[in-house]
């Protein structure tokens, strides 16, 4: 495994940003702002109880090798690249990663069988991992706001895992049962710890960064994408950092002075730019150009922010989370205005977009599903029943174009058939998960590779 990185570095080797030190470019202050009180982060701790018991309702993979499973659906060819040939990654989203925040660990199971595949420890310590962000490889990030903070990269394939111990072939994690200590694992492949001062105020959002394929060669333009994460800083200010996605290192860092509370939801759009939600003092929706580190800052009208994605177009969403009224709200970024797409008494969690432009939302009080179709920003459905559920968290979508609810009172995820609503089938044995980001890499999928 690789050694762990410590320290804060600056520049990029690429040659493609201009870096900027606290203070320096890329930070924005929020002067004469007032701060909100702390908010609270809804059920994020788990206040509801299921027995998580149970295993993956769709069998076992029995073709004998060690399980992984590529699916990879064709890309769009505006470059004249071979249907399917995906040359260093693109759309191999056969994996959702899920974190099982209580014990400090994340699953990665395969969403054509539901077989939990690998479990793996994120941190030292517990420290609470939550969102989860998939790039092109199928390889995940994952970052831990408990009082350690951290970003932890885990690789999907073995061929990308790094022989660390001397022992013949790769150990890793086998499945649930077969949790591996902290460094014992050789698909965990570097620890990133950043000095964020406990939960309230921990790494939350977290995003990879995309490429194209070559229109000459069809490989990925981006072979090591850098990966984006955030946290709230000391006086309230918001950390943004930019870390190399083969070693974990620091490159880049910028910052909002002043902008409060945690940081929810990231994503990222074609261009690589940074969008960040945060919650809990000046709800705001946070943009980093990719290039120059400069950040602008837009408020959420009403507040309250939840999760966050971005669409085709490259426009972030928004959803709202209070004991009032709730909005999803997409931010038109070309003029700066926010379009309100639905009104609801009930609460919003997390949101993902699939490529036929419909924005599925994990819903509470009461449990539920909802669709937005986003390209009419309109509502179509607020009522989507999840049979059993208590608390969904957050939603993916997969391969497939299935749409995955993760439920962290019942310890559950659920698949669901997007046209016709049904639970095509739940994988158990979580422990009360907490993920809402873009778990299986088909958001980063989506504004880098769009349909049409």
């Amino acid at each position: 495994m690789g050694g762990m990185v410590l320290g804060l570095g600056c520049g990029d080797p690429a040659g493609r940003s201009d870096g900027g030190d606290e203070g320096g470019p890329g930070v924005v202050t929020l002067g004469g702002m007032s701060m909100g009180e702390e908010a609270t982060e809804g059920d994020e701790s788990g206040q509801a109880s299921g027995d998580g018991a149970g295993d993956a309702t769709q069998g076992q993979d029995d073709d004998g090798d060690d399980g992984t499973i590529f699916d990879l659906p064709p890309l769009p060819e505006p470059s004249g690249c071979n249907e399917g040939e995906v040359g260093g990654g693109g759309g191999s989203f056969s994996f959702i990663w899920i974190a099982n925040s209580p014990e400090g660990t994340v699953s990665k199971i395969d969403t054509e069988t539901g077989m939990e595949l690998g479990r793996y420890r994120a941190s030292a310590g517990s420290n609470s991992p939550s969102r989860t962000s998939v790039n092109q490889f199928g390889d995940v990030a994952v970052a831990s706001r408990g009082d350690a903070g951290s970003i932890t990269k885990i690789a999907a394939r073995s061929e990308d895992c790094v022989e660390s111990n001397g022992l013949p072939g790769i150990q890793t994690s086998s499945g649930p049962d077969d949790v591996r200590a902290f460094g014992d694992d050789e698909c965990v492949l570097w620890n990133t710890p950043l000095p964020s001062a406990g939960y309230d105020r921990g790494p939350r959002a977290v995003a990879w960064e995309g490429g194209e394929l070559d229109p000459e060669t069809c490989v990925n333009t981006v072979p090591s994408p850098r990966v984006w994460v955030s946290w709230r800083g000391d006086g309230n200010d918001i950390e943004i950092r930019r870390l190399d996605g083969e070693s974990g290192t620091i490159l880049d860092s910028t910052m909002v002075v002043g902008g409060g509370g945690r940081t929810y939801g990231g994503a990222v759009n074609a261009e690589g730019d940074f969008w960040v939600a945060t919650r809990g003092g000046q709800d705001n929706l946070i943009h980093v150009d990719a290039i120059t580190l400069d950040v602008t800052v837009y408020d959420v009208p009403a507040g309250d922010d939840y999760g966050m994605t971005v669409d085709a177009n490259g426009d972030p969403w928004v959803v709202t989370y209070n004991e009032g009224t709730n909005y999803v709200y997409r931010l038109d970024h070309a003029t700066g205005t926010f379009a309100t797409a639905a009104v609801s008494n009930a609460r919003y969690r997390g949101i993902q977009i699939d490529r036929q432009g419909r924005a599925w939302i994990a819903g509470n009080a009461p449990c539920r599903l909802s669709l937005v179709d986003a390209t009419t920003d309109t509502l179509v459905d607020d009522a989507i029943p999840l049979p059993g559920c208590v608390t969904p968290v957050g939603t993916s979508i997969d391969a497939q174009g299935f749409v995955w609810v993760v439920d962290q009172g019942t310890s559950t995820a659920y698949k669901i058939d997007p046209d016709t609503y049904d639970v095509v089938s739940t994988v158990g044995g979580l422990v009360q998960p907490y993920t809402y980001s873009d778990m299986t890499g088909a958001g980063l999928d989506l504004v880098i590779n769009p349909p049409g």
